[in-house]
C-alpha cells in the first residue's frame, strides 16, 4: 500500500478570520470559529477520517495544555502518519475500547485501506485518556431533523466561544480559551465543522472543512475566500441529502461513568440524561 504525505495548510482558521475582516457580508450577525489547526488534505479515496484526525490533532497539540499532556503521556509528540494512527486504534481496540466497532473491522486496520469513522476516532481519544463522545443524529427516527442538528451544532460553538472570551482574562489558564473543532461523519465521507455564522434572516450556516484535494486547491489559489469556500447552508452541497450523522466532539462536562469501564463502549453521548447540548 502507497501511503502519500498529505498537503498541509497550516492555521487555516486564522485565514478564515481575515476573510471576515477583510469582507464582512452585510447580512451577516455573527460568526464563531474553533482554535486554530492546520488543514491535512486527501490524498487517496478513503483516507478522509484519517485526515480530519491529524487535522484535530494540531489544534489539541498546540492549543489546549490538558488534552496535549494526555496525548504526550500516550507516546503523541507530534501529528501521527496515517499509518501511526492507523496502530494507534488497533491499540485501542486491544484495550477494549469500541470492541463492537473493532469486531466490525476484524481488528485490523494497520496496511489496510479501511475507512474509518467517528466511532474509532472517539475510540483512539479515550484510549489516550481524552474525554470524546459520539452524538448521533438519525433523521429517519424522526426525533430529530436536519435542523434540529445545525441548531445543536450552533449552541456547541456559542456556548464555548463566549466562554472563551469570558476567560481570555484569565491568562494562567490556557484551556479556557480552547474551542475543539467537530468532526462530522455520514456515509462514506467525512469532515470537520470549523465553525458557525447566524444571519439576519436567522439563518445558521456552517463552516465546513472537506478534507478532498481540490478544497486545497481552492484554498491555495483563492486565498482571501476561505470563508466563502467552507460556508454551508442547509439545503446546499449536499448537506440535507444524508438521513444520518455521528458527530465526535471533546466532551466539556464530566460524565457520570468509570474512565476504565463504561468509557469503553461508544454511544450516543446527546442521549446522557445529564446533556442538554454538545
Amino acid at each position: 500500500m502507497s501511503i502519500y504525505n498529505a498537503i498541509v495548510i497550516p492555521k487555516i482558521c486564522n485565514a478564515i478570520l481575515k476573510s471576515y475582516q477583510n469582507y464582512w457580508p452585510r447580512d451577516l450577525l455573527q460568526v464563531y470559529v474553533c482554535s486554530p489547526l492546520d488543514f491535512h488534505a486527501q490524498t487517496m479515496n478513503w483516507d478522509c477520517g484519517y485526515r480530519n484526525m491529524q487535522s484535530m490533532l494540531t489544534s489539541y497539540l498546540n492549543c489546549d495544555s490538558e488534552v496535549r499532556d494526555q496525548l504526550y503521556s500516550t507516546g503523541i509528540l507530534t501529528i501521527p502518519t496515517l499509518m501511526d494512527l492507523q496502530k494507534k486504534i488497533e491499540n485501542a481496540w486491544f484495550n477494549g475500547f469500541d470492541q463492537i466497532g473493532g469486531m466490525q473491522l476484524d481488528y485490523t486496520l494497520f496496511n489496510t485501506n479501511k475507512w474509518i469513522g467517528a466511532t474509532e476516532v472517539v475510540a483512539m481519544l479515550r484510549s489516550c485518556g481524552i474525554k470524546a463522545c459520539v452524538a448521533d443524529f438519525d433523521f429517519t427516527s424522526r426525533q430529530c431533523d436536519l435542523n434540529t442538528m445545525v441548531q445543536i451544532i450552533w449552541r456547541y460553538f456559542q456556548t464555548r466561544c463566549e466562554k472563551q472570551k469570558n476567560d481570555n482574562f484569565n491568562s494562567f489558564n490556557e484551556r479556557s480559551g480552547f474551542v475543539a473543532p467537530l468532526y462530522l461523519q455520514h456515509q462514506g465521507h467525512s469532515r470537520l465543522i470549523l465553525g458557525v455564522e447566524k444571519w439576519v434572516n436567522g439563518d445558521v450556516k456552517l463552516l465546513i472543512l472537506d478534507p478532498q484535494m481540490r478544497k486545497a486547491l481552492q484554498f491555495s489559489q483563492k486565498q482571501g475566500e476561505e470563508a466563502n469556500i467552507l460556508r454551508q447552508g442547509v439545503g446546499t452541497h449536499g448537506l440535507n441529502s444524508k438521513s444520518k450523522y455521528q458527530i465526535a466532539y471533546l466532551a466539556e462536562i464530566s460524565l457520570d461513568y468509570d474512565e476504565t469501564d463504561f468509557s469503553k463502549i461508544i454511544v450516543d453521548e446527546l442521549r446522557h440524561p445529564r446533556l442538554q447540548y454538545i
